[in-house]
């Protein structure tokens, strides 16, 4: 049996698109699956985060740490979000500043916050006592100037939130650089692959509609007949 022409182009066509889509799409995917797009729309965390930057907030964040850069659910504060935010203290923790002090203190310890707007931890003229119930955290602004955090919301205990009410976790682009950059190779080569894909599959379309048209060969078994 005669192989037609172009199959087996076509073959290699298919199976280039089918890997060139999943190496293409593949990494947008992940990316969107894994980090959520967060824009600030307030003066809250300046410098750190200006108005209208976009961060990568990662989804289904593990723990939670000290100066972590969060985005949370206010709900308990009757408000609606998410907000951006700093955690300063977790559970257990006891975080305390009296206005005219250069530092916040935590457990007993001065707490460095080179982060903080004009380099002001306790602009706002707010003083504070907060022992952190467990599974709690104590959240701030990096522009203490200008944030309604945890020092103003008395209506939960000690202005805490729960840790569970964290939505995301800054990935930070100086963590996330290598992986974006190896997931946009991944596209990239993917793309390629696209490329190809189209290439063959349209070289055997072509090569199909070329094909010359079949030869009708001699009936075996006919009897022959002598013209008198």
């Amino acid at each position: 049996m005669a192989r037609r022409p172009g199959r087996r182009r076509g073959i290699w066509a298919i199976v280039l698109l089918v890997l060139g889509v999943a190496l293409a799409a593949g990494p947008y995917a992940y990316m969107f699956g894994r980090f959520a797009p967060v824009k600030q729309f307030g003066e809250g965390m300046l410098p750190t985060v200006p108005v209208g930057e976009v961060l990568a907030m990662e989804r289904n964040p593990g723990e939670v740490r000290h100066g972590d850069v969060i985005t949370y659910d206010p709900a308990d504060w009757g408000l609606d979000g998410p907000f951006i935010g700093r955690v300063v203290a977790l559970g257990g923790d006891h975080i305390s500043y009296t206005v005219g002090d250069r530092t916040l203190t935590l457990n007993g310890k001065p707490l460095d916050e080179p982060y903080v707007r004009d380099g002001d931890p306790g602009a706002g003229g707010v003083s504070f006592a907060v022992s952190v119930p467990q599974g709690r955290m104590f959240v701030l602004g990096d522009n203490r100037g200008n944030s309604a955090d945890s020092r103003f919301h008395e209506e939960t205990p000690a202005g805490t939130l729960p840790v569970s009410a964290v939505t995301g976790i800054d990935a930070g682009l100086h963590e996330a650089a290598p992986l974006v950059i190896a997931l946009g190779l991944v596209s990239l080569a993917g793309t390629g692959l696209l490329l190809a894909g189209l290439g063959l599959g349209i070289a055997s379309l072509v090569a199909r509609r070329r094909r010359p048209a079949e030869v009708q060969g001699p009936v075996w078994g006919a009897t022959r007949v002598d013209a008198p």
